[in-house]
């Protein structure tokens, strides 16, 4: 599959999530400010979003392509040990008073 056809898949499937649609009408009203103009604050805070999430999904690629090697070594143990941690906090959790 083509780059832009993965691009078109992930870009189609966020913008059609309802829960970043809930996120984004549940926090972004408490940052408006009704006495100025509102799409000049919707433009700032979606840029600032969208450079946001373009800058860490490029950190998250660029980590997972230097990772690799090392993963295919370990990855099951790497599994192991993070599905162990989760356990542990999933037991951990109803203890806590």
């Amino acid at each position: 599959r083509s780059g832009w056809s993965l691009f078109r898949q992930g870009a189609l499937s966020a913008l059609t999530n309802p829960k970043g649609i809930l996120f984004f009408a549940a926090f972004l009203p408490q940052f408006i400010d009704p006495h100025r103009s509102l799409v000049l604050q919707f433009i700032v805070m979606a840029g600032t979003f969208a450079v946001t999430e373009a800058a860490t999904e490029l950190l998250i690629a660029s980590m997972a392509g230097r990772i690799s090697p090392w993963l295919r070594r370990v990855g099951r143990r790497f599994n192991q040990v993070c599905g162990g941690v989760f356990v542990a906090i999933g037991l951990a959790l109803p203890l806590r008073g």
